[in-house]
């Protein structure tokens, strides 16, 4: 498996841990801000983190940015994974 695979599956992985998280905590009461500004700041510490963690060189990924691989599908996952979470638990 090539480093961008790890770190793209990660992230698809945390989004829906993120997902889970969202519903679980009912973080759409009041607004649905506060579990789109989580979802947003996990992103952004993943995508920081991703590159120590997975000691990524650099300039071995493909878009050259290791917070561009995986964005689309995170959010994807995300949301998804967020609305059927809260039908299960609602």
């Amino acid at each position: 498996m090539t480093p961008e695979d790890k770190l793209y599956w990660s992230k698809v992985l945390l989004g829906v841990f993120v997902g889970f998280l969202s519903a679980f905590l009912r973080l759409h009461e009041p607004t649905s801000i506060l579990a789109i500004t989580v979802a947003v700041s996990v992103y952004v510490v993943s995508s920081v983190a991703s590159s120590f963690v997975f000691k990524i060189p650099e300039g071995s990924l493909k878009t050259k940015k290791p917070y561009i691989t995986g964005l689309a599908s995170y959010f994807l996952v995300w949301l998804v994974s967020w609305i059927l979470f809260h039908n299960i638990l609602s």
